[in-house]
């Protein structure tokens, strides 16, 4: 064999485990602390294997977000969404830390009437908590903005103009 044939099958192995390292690592989940049985939900039940929230992870980031102008809200705030003609979805993504608080988005998008997002609902709206019958995680909710952008309204409605925070994943 010719020195040259020797540094490439070298390099191939070194380029291999590599690979074999890094996806390893993106596809490790680090344990969460133990929960007592009645605390599991069924959802945590029938999560599935890390490496499926990894992915999910890594393609959930790859979408389109909404622009907004803070990063946080803990006082009523209105926003216009610009439109955006090279991205027909964008989504922006709420979690509550505290109090109680509501969002609603009006998409300023045309839509025809045979269009199949005509049954999104317009405006969309959330309540922190979310209450809602099925919701996957009551302490978050998401917008979805189309091409056209749209007005974002933000108010806490705790009791007794209470605090809330809310911060945008």
């Amino acid at each position: 064999m010719s020195p040259t044939k020797i540094v490439i099958i070298v390099l191939v192995l070194i380029a291999l485990i590599f690979i074999v390292f890094v996806a390893a690592g993106a596809l490790r989940r680090d344990p969460d602390p133990p929960k007592p049985k009645e605390l599991e939900s069924t959802a945590e039940k029938t999560e599935g294997p890390g490496w499926t929230a990894a992915i999910k992870d890594l393609f959930g980031s790859m979408k389109p977000k909404i622009k907004l102008q803070r990063t946080s809200y803990s006082s009523p705030a209105e926003e216009n969404i610009a439109a955006d003609e090279d991205h027909p979805f964008r989504t922006a993504t709420f979690r509550l830390s505290s109090g109680k608080a509501r969002i609603e988005y009006e998409d300023k998008t045309p839509l025809a009437s045979d269009d199949p997002l005509m049954e999104m609902d317009n405006p969309q709206e959330c309540d922190l908590p979310n209450t809602k019958k099925g919701a996957k995680d009551p302490g978050s909710c998401s917008i979805l903005a189309l091409k056209g952008g749209g007005t974002f309204t933000f108010k806490c409605t705790s009791e007794n103009n209470g605090p809330c925070l809310v911060k945008v994943e």
